[in-house]
């Protein structure tokens, strides 16, 4: 049986399609993304995986490529956003309007956390640690975390103020908003700037 030229033409284009889609989620990973009341999870061919869910309004979007781990919640119309690459591990977590963002990549881990209003930032690379919490409670605050080449920094707001900390190769930060900060440079760097108080 002879096939229509037109017809080879169309199965030619649709296993083109099928192979493009194929060699896009193997190369780019996985994406995770939900609003309202819905959640998913996905897992690619090269280990990454992400993980969402939205509940009363919320959106949360998790990406993940090159082995690497994400998830993202939200609840009440928070905004939660996760990126995970190079065997990273990012978890970001929103509620009641905030906003959380955690990026994390060469086997950095990144957690932020924010509810009522708030914002957390975590961004974690080269084996470092990053953590931001912020709770609006007290007033709308700011909390941000950068760690890279081993660094550890953490970050938290509770107080309606602002903490931001900075470490890289092995060095640990500790921002608040209501307690002194701390910094241990050791062979690396650590930095931190607050509404409490700086250093080094």
């Amino acid at each position: 049986m002879r096939v229509p030229k037109t017809t080879m033409g169309l199965l030619t284009g649709v296993v083109f399609l099928a192979f493009a889609a194929s060699s896009a989620h193997t190369a780019g990973g996985v994406t995770c993304k939900v609003s309202g009341n819905h959640s998913v999870q996905h897992t690619a061919p090269d280990g990454s995986k992400c993980e969402a869910s939205a509940d009363t309004g919320g959106k949360s979007k998790a990406i993940a490529k090159t082995d690497g781990l994400a998830e993202a919640s939200s609840d009440t119309r928070g905004k939660a956003n996760a990126t995970a690459t190079e065997m990273g591990t990012a978890e970001a977590s929103a509620d009641s309007r905030a906003k959380a963002t955690a990026n994390a990549s060469g086997s950095g881990t990144a957690e932020a956390s924010a509810d009522l209003r708030a914002n957390a930032s975590a961004i974690a690379s080269g084996s470092g640690t990053a953590e931001a919490s912020a709770d609006g409670t007290a007033g709308k605050c700011t909390s941000t975390a950068n760690a890279e080449t081993s660094g550890t920094a953490e970050a938290s707001c509770e107080a309606g103020g602002f903490a931001h900390a900075t470490a890289t190769n092995g060095g640990t930060a500790e921002a608040a908003d209501d307690a002194p900060p701390f910094c241990s440079p050791g062979a690396g760097t650590a930095t931190v700037q607050s509404s409490f108080g700086n250093c080094p």
